[in-house]
């Protein structure tokens, strides 16, 4: 409920500060009149961004939803809903290692995370669990 409000404000303030005159500010900042019509433009990624594509390998029990989480030089870790439980972990080539799913309330369990992090140089993976405060 905290995030949705959040959000709910973000928005409006945004909102708000769009109101006003559109004029150059003497402040030197750019104004963008938001009500004029301006020509549409195609980005390509590749054109400003290194960019490599892997394809997953999908097993029958490693059927993921791509929710990449961490990137490091070797492993690839992706994770579906925080609910379910489920970690994913991949090579750089995109072949599938390790699905865990240490779901649960015992003491090397996590009960639903809400980060994980990597740290390759150590081997270790660290999933935070934010409601039991592990």
């Amino acid at each position: 409920m905290k995030y949705t409000l959040t959000i709910w404000l973000t928005g409006l303030f945004i909102l708000a500060g769009c109101a006003g005159e559109n004029k150059q500010s003497p402040d030197g900042f750019i104004v963008v009149d938001i009500n004029a019509r301006y020509p549409k433009k195609e980005l390509v990624l590749q054109d400003f961004m290194d960019v490599e594509y892997i394809a997953l390998e999908t097993l029958d029990n490693f059927v993921c939803q791509n929710l990449v989480v961490a990137l490091g030089k070797n492993r690839i870790i992706i994770r579906n809903y925080p609910e379910d439980g489920d970690i994913f972990i991949f090579d750089r080539s995109g072949k599938a290692l390790k699905k865990i799913n240490n779901r649960g309330q015992g003491a090397e369990e996590y009960n639903v995370y809400r980060q994980i992090v990597l740290d390759e140089d150590r081997g270790e993976l660290f999933v935070n669990d934010r409601p039991s405060n592990r």
